[in-house]
């Protein structure tokens, strides 16, 4: 059964060529998955808030390898959507 839960959390990204993801670390539980193929790459727009300037955050959708999010005992691969 696939599950699409969505989960926020931290992570630091280490950057290759082109400035795109090749690692994610999950800084609070010391976890990391390696970026097997970056599969979209996109740019939103964030809407202006009191009065601030409007803001752009690259976004990507990777695949990964590594613990599992919901048994990181376990090791596999999925999609995940980073900010950078």
């Amino acid at each position: 059964m696939s599950s699409n839960k969505r989960m926020d959390v931290p992570a630091g990204l280490d950057l290759g060529p082109h400035l795109t993801p090749v690692s994610i670390r999950h800084p609070g539980l010391g976890l990391t998955w390696t970026v097997l193929a970056v599969l979209e790459n996109w740019t939103t727009f964030a809407v202006p808030r009191l009065g601030r300037y409007a803001a752009e955050t690259k976004r990507f959708r990777v695949r990964v390898s590594g613990p599992l999010p919901g048994d990181p005992s376990a090791v596999g691969e999925f999609v995940m959507v980073i900010p950078r």
